[in-house]
């Protein structure tokens, strides 16, 4: 959420503090700011008045502009195409300025020969000088603007501003919109503030007739030049048939409008708050929504059938194309807007396509309602549409803002669009929205913040917020909390309003009383501290997931991926059903989200706990025995810690061939997390075995690791059909997963590393290349040459894998190995050695049909 420093300075004009003290105390007051974005306009950027324009001789889409920047006229090329007749007044970027370029970039302007013509500057459209999205011409002030030649940018025109980017709790939905800010603000600092009164330009001047239901006939001026004209509204309804769904719901009329583009200080406002401006009355209500927090749609009178709006639930099957000209389907859960005929909105979530406001609107009907926030989540969720307007209704807005932002909407919605606002707005409201009382007791106050609060502070902050005090005494207070601020709703809730706006520098500071263990922390908690540092250290980016995932995510595993092994959740959420059984799920959507946003690679790990379904006599894996006499209790899932590396997309840092993540460097970074933290290396070693652990890794491009007779894990390449359904298809992603229980184990039971005596005896080195079946596992050869070598081969290691089918006969491949002999209490010599390479080699032929090559 974005906050303009600015439009704050606006709304509370007492207010002195700039953008970053402004964010401090936001922040102190719970309203995290996280990042501040400045909008400076570029200096040497003035207004310039045009003196003249003619073709560019030479260049048929170009125009050569003379304009005066209040100290000289200057002659530059321009290439758009609505540059003003003589006497208008543009934009324009002297020698020198530095624009912004995107990308943290600059464009310094300097004289340019543009076909033969000397341009000296430059007349700027608003998006090059920051100011908007806007590319479609230069910037034009309007006629009647009222600027001389050679002002500066920042002078003429209202684009200083900050906007502070605010991490708001789902608790907060007033603060949506900036007067929740504002209001929050203005408590901390003590500053007067109430909402702004809206001003009409203009209203109807005659009501000709109304009843009690809001039917409304009138009729107005058409403006300066324009005739009378009369709109009869006498039928026009709005009817709440379950108004459990939309407890309220109110209309506002504007007449005579012609839309067009914004006005330059709206869109401008919207560019600064991350919102692209659309046209004049679209603007309007978006602009309304971030000052309120309350979203509004406004609809075509004329496009509204039978001249009635209905809130009622859809029919089974019931469609309409949304604003996106996507076609819904909607259920009988989802709640719609209706006018005589069919759905014209969905509630509370997107606006019909056939009801918009367009160029050729005249009259609009705004909505302004309140809508049950669980319908509009439901609704939201089953439609995969969250939008701004269901953002907010989610969480609920204020149900008597109503009246205001109605006022608010019609009389912006006539001043940018040239018509009138209506007087009279209809407001169906069946059953009121009371506010809640709450009850707060001085003690309980005292007790909860740590200090004696002065008897003055909680009605008076309470009362900057909104509430109203109907009784305080000595003992306690009590107040009707406001209807916007819906978790107000208990004691608790004001005792905390009180701390943070009162503000936490007031609770004293005290040093709590402390028993160290003599032991200190426990030697599982220092192990994985030290594991995640290790496994930042070998360039790997922490991840932290849900700890609950949905079965039917679990399924996309593989079949071996047991769902009645899963331990499943009583009350799940968002149909996360099921506690993960691994951390593949979580890591897999990070980095796929990440690989989507066009980061070229992933590198990512997590440390976690996984759950599965079986009886535990050891817990968590630590060393503790786990005991129980209730038959329950043996049900009891197993949980273990298990630290995760997945890695896909493209090596960094590579030179020369660009080259993907692979099993290898998944390998090298377990090797080197396991060393860094036993001082040992592991054993990888390749194995078919693993689908009951691990379905979801390649059948022939997997190692299980162990260390010191500790199964650790595994690592391997995901199987094609999994990468596809975790949406990682096309960048074959290595994954790793071990269990931490079985590491810290392994790192207490072998002895700590020691430096061995370099050997006296040198080493003898063969190679062997052999071919041999496509479906043989390496490590499986390199073990038998191993062992049939009886002893002498000190190391067996593979340095080559050929399989050119060009070159080599159907389903073979070929294998070359490096083999190092040594015997530590003897040199060998040739015959020893020739005898024992060839008993390896002997072996491979006989038990795997090998050839040396």
């Amino acid at each position: 959420m974005r906050i303009s420093h600015r439009w704050l300075r606006e709304l509370l004009p007492g207010l002195e503090l700039g953008p970053e003290e402004v964010a401090e105390r936001l922040t102190s007051l719970g309203l995290e700011v996280e990042e501040i974005h400045a909008f400076v306009p570029p200096e040497k950027v003035v207004v310039a008045e045009v003196r003249g324009k003619a073709p560019h001789p030479s260049r048929d889409k170009l125009t050569v502009v003379r304009v005066f920047d209040g100290v000289e006229e200057i002659e530059v090329v321009c290439g758009a195409s609505n540059v003003p007749a003589p006497g208008g007044k543009v934009l324009f970027a002297r020698v020198g300025a530095r624009l912004p370029a995107g990308a943290g970039e600059v464009l310094e302007i300097g004289e340019r020969s543009l076909g033969g013509v000397l341009s000296r500057g430059m007349i700027c459209a608003e998006d090059e000088l920051g100011l908007g999205d806007d590319h479609e011409g230069i910037f034009v002030f309007p006629a009647q603007a009222d600027v001389a030649p050679g002002t500066s940018l920042a002078d003429a025109l209202p684009v200083l501003d900050h906007a502070l980017e605010i991490s708001l709790t789902p608790n907060r939905p007033d603060c949506l919109g900036h007067l929740g800010v504002a209001r929050d603000l203005a408590a901390s600092l003590s500053l007067p503030f109430s909402p702004p009164r809206p001003k009409a330009r203009a209203v109807a001047t005659d009501v000709l007739g109304t009843d009690a239901g809001g039917h409304l006939r009138l009729e107005w001026d058409g403006g300066e030049g324009g005739q009378a004209d009369a709109l009869d509204l006498s039928s026009f309804h709005v009817s709440l048939p379950d108004p459990a769904r939309c407890p309220r719901y109110g209309a506002a009329f504007v007449l005579g409008v012609q839309d067009g583009p914004s006005p330059f200080w709206l869109r401008h406002r919207l560019h600064v708050l991350g919102h692209r401006s659309i046209s004049a009355l679209v603007d309007a209500t978006n602009l309304v929504m971030l000052e309120s927090g309350h979203p509004i749609h406004g609809f075509d009178l004329e496009r509204l059938r039978g001249g009635r709006i209905e809130v009622r639930l859809a029919r089974e099957g019931e469609t309409m194309k949304t604003l996106d000209d996507v076609a819904r389907t909607f259920t009988s859960d989802d709640l719609l807007i209706c006018d005589g005929e069919g759905p014209v909105a969905v509630a509370g979530v997107m606006g019909g396509l056939e009801s918009e406001m367009r160029a050729s609107t005249r009259h609009v009907v705004i909505e302004c309602a309140y809508f049950d926030p669980r319908s509009v989540r439901r609704t939201s969720r089953r439609l995969g549409l969250h939008t701004d307007a269901s953002h907010r209704f989610e969480r609920s807005v204020d149900p008597n803002d109503v009246p205001w932002v109605l006022a608010r909407a019609a009389t912006l919605m006539a001043e940018v669009g040239g018509g009138v606002a209506v007087r009279e707005a209809i407001d169906v409201y069946p059953v009121p929205v009371e506010r809640r009382r709450v009850d707060l007791g001085r003690a309980r106050l005292n007790l909860l913040l740590g200090y004696e609060v002065p008897r003055e502070v909680p009605a008076r902050v309470l009362g900057a917020l909104g509430c109203e005090i109907v009784e305080e005494t000595d003992a306690a207070l009590s107040v009707l909390a406001p209807t916007w601020r819906p978790d107000l709703a208990r004691e608790a809730d004001l005792i905390e309003e009180v701390g943070r706006v009162h503000g936490y520098d007031h609770i004293p500071t005290t040093v709590p009383a402390v028993r160290p263990a003599k032991a200190g922390t426990a030697p599982r908690i220092r192990f994985e501290r030290a594991l995640r540092i290790t496994a930042a250290s070998v360039g790997l980016h922490e991840a932290i997931s849900y700890g609950f995932v949905a079965s039917e995510d679990v399924g996309k595993l593989g079949a071996g991926a047991a769902l009645s092994d899963l331990v499943r959740v009583q009350n799940p959420l968002g149909g996360r059903d099921a506690m993960r059984p691994t951390l593949l799920l979580g890591l897999a959507s990070a980095a796929s989200a990440a690989l989507r946003h066009q980061a070229t690679s992933a590198a990512l790990f997590e440390l976690g706990r996984v759950f599965r379904a079986r009886v535990a006599d050891r817990h968590a894996g630590w060393g503790e025995t786990f005991h129980s006499d209730d038959a329950e209790d043996l049900a009891l899932p197993r949980e273990q810690s298990a630290l995760a590396l997945l890695l896909v997309g493209a090596r960094p840092g590579w030179v020369g061939e660009a080259g993907d993540y692979d099993f290898y460097d998944a390998k090298g970074r377990v090797e080197a997390m396991v060393h860094a933290l036993t001082g040992h290396h592991p054993d990888v070693e390749a194995r078919a075995t693993l689908d009951a652990d691990a379905p979801y890794l390649h059948p022939k491009r997997r190692a299980a690791v162990t260390l010191g007779g500790h199964a650790l894990g595994w690592i391997g390449e995901l199987h094609p059909e999994v990468a596809t359904k975790l949406e990682l298809d096309g960048r074959r992603p290595v994954y790793a997963e071990l269990d931490v229980a079985a590491l810290f184990a392994a790192s207490l039971a072998l002895p700590a590393p020691k430096a061995a005596e370099p050997p006296r005896i040198p080493a003898v080195t063969r190679d062997v290349a052999l071919l041999v079946d496509e479906s043989l596992d390496a490590g499986e050869l390199a073990s038998t040459l191993r062992d049939a070598t009886e002893g002498l081969a000190e190391e067996v290691s593979l340095f080559d894998v050929y399989t050119d089918a060009k070159h080599l006969p159907p389903g073979k491949k070929s294998l070359a190995f490096r083999i190092r002999y040594r015997d530590p209490s003897a040199t060998l010599t040739d015959k020893r050695v020739d005898s024992a390479h060839g008993r390896a080699i002997a072996a491979a032929e006989r038990q795997h049909g090998a050839t040396a090559r």
